[in-house]
């Protein structure tokens, strides 16, 4: 009997065993509990209907609690359906023996549903401007969840909550109508803390990832840090106007091609205030294009643009202040040279740091007529500050070559690009010339001195007398009004022309030179005279006087074969406009392509052949002419010569196109026009006058490479010419 009640027992514990691992492993189909479950559904909000098709119970063996688990249900909000994979509960077995029914947990696993849908049922439990921001910038994308939810006894949420998810194919529509798209990433969220995993995305064909960003909720703010990078990628600047402003686009070429990885952390306010910003970045950059035209007067192999190839760049951003380290090579038309660089933001000041090794590329200082040839190493150092007030203090241009330098100290700048103040300049060149140029130019509070013991001013002077712009070197300063000593022992003006004992003290006043007494001596003994004065109207007037005239005239580079001449120079300028005469006496040409040209077509080939020969012998030559914006007015150019005699007028435009005319005549035949005046011809002439030919009016036009020359013979002189003639010949006599 005993035997026979442990069996049964035993019987019954065993299909109880059989049972609960059954119920804990299949578990069993019901929906007895549909409208309980439904019923405190919406219980706890009305306008939330869930329609159950059946509930499966499993045993839950740790905890002897019942599982709840229903597969597929129909979930309404606002009669719009929300596609739910399952929702499962758990249901101690005391409140079924209680009849107590009270939901303490909830899973809820979603298909993918709509996140416009998502929100706005979030907005209806808890609306806040953070998802109203939300709902405005999210145009489309879906969103599958897997949550835990743990109610208290009241019903209300826990704060232990746990939200796993997807998010597929996002797109985001910035305030500035930019386009964020096919944004995907996994997300968990807790109580104050989310994480946001494994983001890609494509913004203006740039592709986007991070591993991880982290979300403190701290109440007022968020805390946000994470990571985010892109893989190389080429990036059109004229579709990222809304990051990057137009002086970058301005100064690189549109297309980049970039790749970076980036750590971030920064805090944002319910207001969407920025602060507490950090960044550390590491990009490399395939290529920046910056274009200038300055850079065509130092590189010879210059053409568009400078490259900035291969850079290496790492960024430490820290709440507006940050730190920029790069190396890149410099590709100058194929001359590729290494350069490395930082720049320094601390508050309101920008410091910058610049060192560029040039090998490859060649380089031309041509006011000091010096060349840095390919191959040959040397350094360029740039050091300095820029200031929020647009304000720049260059603290060091350095330039090493060998035994070469050029070392300027400290250059300040002023916001539109003038120069304020140098302290000091130092040269040591051996230019190409084989000249040594030794300068020394220091500050003395306002005004400057200089000391050299031999500088080669040949390129400096042909700038003086040839500018390629209207204004004088004087332009490149903010308001300059300073004395500047001059003592230079030995200035070349050409290759074999030189001065000595060159000394002189000069005036300017808003950068113009005001008062200017040059005297100095040629090697050859014979003096030159530079004299600028300013009167009490304000006029400035110029004098420049010397008897060797070669050094100065030879400049012109059409006019060769000039030997000897004084040269006498008169200049009244005042508001731009410049009266001006110049007179040369006694000089020979030997070679002036433009007059050769017009003596052959004039069929003068004995003056013609002299010319190219020997040379013509003037006695004297006058030039009147005045400028006014650019306009070179040539009021009269009048030469006299034993062999020939020339009389013209015309102009000089701003870019080079030149128009004369005028009237060339041989000696003899002035002689002969001169001899027929009554009386008068007798006493300056005689009687007896030379055989000669007629002369000959002609019209030169066009630019200095491409002038055309038309000659007209001509039977009688002009009362001008006749008129200028004898003014010349009685100031002879």
């Amino acid at each position: 009997m005993v035997k026979r009640i442990i069996q049964i027992i035993f019987s019954l514990l065993l299909l109880f065993i059989i049972f609960l691992t059954y119920l804990s492993i299949y578990g069993i189909s019901t929906d007895k509990f549909n409208n309980i479950v439904s019923e405190k559904i919406s219980e706890r909000d009305k306008n939330l209907k869930i329609n159950l098709k059946e509930i499966k119970i499993f045993l839950n063996t740790s905890t002897f609690n019942l599982e709840l688990k229903t597969i597929n249900p129909k979930v309404f909000f606002k009669n719009k359906e929300i596609k739910i994979k399952s929702i499962s509960t758990g249901l101690p077995l005391g409140n079924i023996l209680s009849k107590k029914i009270n939901l303490e947990e909830i899973r809820i696993l979603t298909h993918k549903n709509k996140i416009q849908d998502l929100i706005k049922i979030i907005r209806a439990y808890k609306n806040n401007p953070q998802l109203f921001f939300l709902n405005k910038i999210i145009r489309d994308g879906f969103i599958e969840i897997e949550s835990k939810i743990n109610f208290k006894e009241d019903g209300s949420i826990k704060s232990n909550y746990v939200v796993d998810g997807n998010i597929e194919d996002l797109k985001i529509e910035l305030l500035n109508n930019n386009i964020i798209e096919n944004i995907n990433l996994s997300f968990l969220l807790k109580e104050k803390d989310y994480l946001i995993y494994n983001l890609s995305s494509i913004y203006q064909k740039v592709r986007i990832k991070s591993n991880q960003i982290k979300i403190i909720d701290n109440g007022d703010s968020y805390n946000f840090e994470g990571d985010i990078s892109n893989q190389k990628n080429k990036i059109d600047l004229n579709k990222l106007s809304a990051v990057i402003n137009n002086d970058i686009k301005n100064i690189f070429k549109e297309e980049l091609t970039i790749s970076s990885n980036n750590k971030f952390s920064f805090k944002l306010n319910k207001k969407f205030k920025l602060s507490d910003v950090n960044v550390q970045s590491k990009i490399l950059l395939e290529e920046l294009n910056y274009s200038n035209d300055i850079f065509k007067q130092f590189f010879p192999g210059y053409k568009k643009n400078i490259k900035f190839e291969n850079n290496s760049i790492t960024i430490d951003y820290n709440n507006g202040d940050y730190q920029i380290n790069g190396k890149s090579k410099i590709n100058i038309n194929g001359d590729v040279d290494d350069s490395n660089y930082s720049l320094k933001k601390i508050k309101k000041d920008f410091f910058y740091n610049f060192n560029i090794e040039l090998i490859d590329s060649a380089l031309n200082i041509n006011v000091l007529n010096y060349t840095k040839n390919k191959d040959d190493k040397s350094l360029i150092e740039l050091k300095g500050k820029y200031s929020d007030s647009k304000k720049t203090n260059i603290e060091k241009i350095k330039f090493t070559h060998d035994k070469n330098f050029i070392d300027v100290q400290n250059v300040k700048i002023n916001k539109n690009m003038k120069i304020k103040s140098i302290d000091n300049i130092k040269v040591n060149v051996l230019n190409n010339n084989d000249k040594l140029s030794k300068l020394d130019i220091k500050r003395d509070k306002r005004n400057y001195k200089i000391n050299s013991q031999v500088f080669d001013g040949t390129k400096l002077v042909d700038e003086i007398l040839f500018p390629k712009k209207d204004g004088n070197f004087f332009d490149l300063f903010e308001n300059l009004n300073s004395n500047i000593l001059i003592k230079i022992d030995t200035a070349y003006l050409s290759n074999e022309d030189y001065l000595t004992s060159l000394d002189t003290n000069l005036t300017i006043k808003n950068n113009q030179i005001s008062d200017l007494n040059l005297l100095s001596k040629f090697f050859n003994n014979e003096e030159f005279k530079v004299s600028i004065r300013t009167n009490q109207k304000k006029e400035k007037i110029t004098t420049v006087f010397t008897n060797y005239a070669k050094p100065l005239v030879k400049k012109y580079k059409f006019i060769k074969g000039f030997d000897g001449g004084a040269l006498d120079f008169y200049s009244v300028s005042k508001d731009k406009k410049t009266n001006s005469n110049l007179k040369l006496y006694d000089f020979k040409l030997k070679d002036v392509p433009a007059l050769t040209k017009l003596l052959t077509l004039a069929s003068l080939q004995g003056i013609a052949d002299l010319l190219t020969g020997e040379g013509i012998r003037f006695n004297e030559f006058e030039m009147a002419f005045n400028k006014n914006n650019g306009l070179m007015t040539i009021e009269e150019i009048y030469s006299l010569g034993p062999s020939i005699s020339v009389l013209m007028d015309g102009y000089v435009q701003k870019d080079g196109l030149l128009s004369l005319r005028g009237t060339l005549v041989p000696a003899t035949t002035i002689n002969k026009a001169i001899g027929s005046i009554p009386l008068l011809g007798d006493i300056l002439v005689g009687k007896k006058a030379g055989e000669g030919v007629f002369g000959v009016s002609f019209k030169i036009k066009g630019y200095p490479k491409d002038l055309k020359t038309t000659v007209n013979p001509i039977k009688t002189l002009t009362p001008r010419f006749i008129t200028r003639t004898l003014e010349k010949i009685k100031k002879a006599n």
